[in-house]
């Protein structure tokens, strides 16, 4: 059963800055593509939840699942994909994690 996503305040935030960096970086182009990647992961997500790998070490009920360069950081409540956090993989995940 396919489910859908909501982005926190702070996954909203980490993808216009991923956006915004992109585009200062790389181009406007670069930037579009790499953001419709990351949209296309999330509704994959959405097809099969537990296709990220769980986070057993700093918050059992998230899980991860791999973009390139970036982690997006969800969990499944009620048929809903919550979206806390979309982290470059050189962050501190727990200390982000944190207020979750």
């Amino acid at each position: 059963m396919k489910v859908a996503y909501e982005l926190s305040r702070l996954a909203q935030q980490d993808l216009e800055e991923i956006w915004i960096f992109t585009a200062e970086n790389w181009s406007i182009d670069q930037a579009n593509k790499y953001y419709e990647l990351i949209v296309n992961e999330l509704e994959l997500i959405c097809d099969s939840p537990r296709r990220g790998v769980k986070l057993i070490k700093t918050k059992g009920t998230h899980r991860i699942r791999k973009v390139k360069s970036h982690l997006i950081v969800y969990k499944v409540e009620q048929n809903v994909i919550w979206v806390d956090r979309i982290l470059h993989r050189r962050m501190d995940i727990e200390a982000r994690l944190s207020d979750f």
